[in-house]
């Protein structure tokens, strides 16, 4: 197995990834995403980087997420600060949902804020 590197039984099933080639193999229980070992025995995968990768880790390494709506953004024209990036019409205030672009804001953990809220 690929992942645990166990011997494999005979009489155990295996899964192979066809971009991976049939000299790879891993238990059913193995074979996960390579960022949040979510089982992808069942789901649809990814191949990138010789590793499996769930659609959402996948979609994250192609694309940034917006930490406003948790959607992928596919716009070049989007925000970014401190290390997360928002749609621009996601990039406002919590509270009173100005849009904050080229304007003072806080950042939380609940979220943006601007200098009056």
């Amino acid at each position: 197995c690929e992942t645990c590197k166990q011997a494999v039984p005979g009489d155990c099933p295996v899964v192979y990834a066809d971009r991976a080639g049939y000299s790879r193999q891993w238990h059913p229980a193995c074979f996960v995403c390579c960022r949040c070992s979510e089982p992808l025995v069942d789901l649809i995968y990814f191949w990138k980087s010789g590793a499996a990768w769930c659609g959402r880790h996948y979609c994250e390494s192609l694309r940034p997420r917006c930490a406003g709506c948790d959607e992928i953004i596919f716009s070049e024209d989007y925000q970014q600060a401190e290390g997360l990036a928002w749609h621009k019409k996601h990039f406002a205030c919590l509270e009173c949902e100005t849009l904050l672009t080229g304007k003072p804001f806080a950042l939380d953990n609940a979220g943006l804020l601007c200098t009056t809220c």
